[in-house]
């Protein structure tokens, strides 16, 4: 398990105005510092800084905590940054067999060099990186990472039936379009990478059935979820009259008395008030909303909303 990545030449040498940070002087830090470096360096070639401060023009690129590298004797426009990650893992530990290190952090590296989210998988195991570097991994039995969810295929493609699957032919007839399969299976992947997070580090093994069953609860709300004709907006229209979702929408309300920010802005914005019977969300609220599905409120068999598309220019300034 790595506990920090070496980003080469991330940090300019000349600083970047309104980053600020602090040298690193003890000893101990040093000493696992130096451990991390690509290549042996003794103590007193190199110097650390540690970054306290990011505007927020630089924050896509840089995070607090990061450490920026700098080699005695050389000049270098950029520089190296050290960064700590996270790593959460849960083994069924049936027929699922050690977790492959150099598979998951293949897909850390892949985050990092596309500054997007990444998957690497096989038959046993499924490592989702975001961004920043955050690293979830699932190991199981075989094919448990296709048998998640029903369209985690489109985001796995492990086979070339795969990635036909996941291509537009117009020669034949698609129930569903290619090109939704992706997108509603990242949506899942994320709620997964989320729940291991917040789990973790290590989640139990007795977990993972109550874990599959939110991520198909997720999915299957995933899929419901139309592709924005008016700009990033959807509507979610609440339910909160339905017998099967009241209990939802009572701890809403619950956690919004206690802490109105423990809540999305569009949850937050329905438990303020009496009737509501739609917000307008924007896609980038949709995956913390979506992450509710956790709750043991959220029935089985009923979503306490649903979403439309906005039908209207106007309608994308109300709520």
């Amino acid at each position: 398990m790595t506990d920090y990545v070496c980003l080469a030449r991330r940090f300019p040498a000349k600083g970047i105005d309104g980053v600020l940070g602090v040298p690193v002087t003890s000893s101990d830090e040093i000493d696992a510092y130096l451990e991390e470096l690509p290549v042996p360096v003794e103590a007193d070639k190199v110097r650390f800084v540690r970054l306290t401060a990011i505007p927020e023009k630089s924050k896509k690129h840089l995070n607090e905590g990061d450490i920026v590298i700098k080699y005695h004797g050389l000049s270098e426009r950029f520089l190296d940054v050290l960064r700590p990650v996270e790593t959460s893992v849960m083994n069924t530990n049936y027929k699922s067999g050690e977790v492959d290190w150099k598979l998951a952090e293949q897909a850390r590296k892949d985050a990092f060099e596309r500054g997007d989210w990444a998957v690497t998988s096989d038959n046993h195991q499924v490592a989702i990186s975001d961004p920043g570097g955050r690293l979830a991994i699932l190991r199981g039995a075989h094919a448990t990472p296709r048998r998640l969810f029903k369209y985690s295929f489109a985001v796995l493609l492990q086979t070339d039936r795969d990635r036909r699957r996941v291509t537009y032919d117009p020669y034949i007839g698609h129930m569903t379009m290619p090109s939704d399969k992706p997108r509603w299976a990242w949506a899942t992947f994320r709620f997964l990478h989320h729940y291991i997070m917040s789990n973790g580090p290590v989640v139990p093994s007795g977990r993972f059935h109550d874990l599959k069953k939110m991520l198909i609860k997720h999915h299957k709300m995933a899929m419901t979820m139309p592709k924005p004709d008016l700009g990033p907006y959807l509507r979610l229209h609440t339910r909160r009259t339905h017998k099967h979702t009241q209990e939802f929408w009572k701890r809403v309300r619950i956690e919004y008395l206690n802490n109105p920010n423990s809540l999305p802005r569009p949850l937050s914005f329905v438990a303020s008030k009496q009737d509501v019977r739609w917000v307008r969300v924007e896609l980038s609220e949709i995956d913390d909303i979506m992450k509710c599905v956790a709750w043991p409120e959220w029935s089985d068999f009923h979503n306490p909303f649903h979403f439309s598309l906005l039908t209207h220019k106007r309608s994308q300034s109300w709520n």
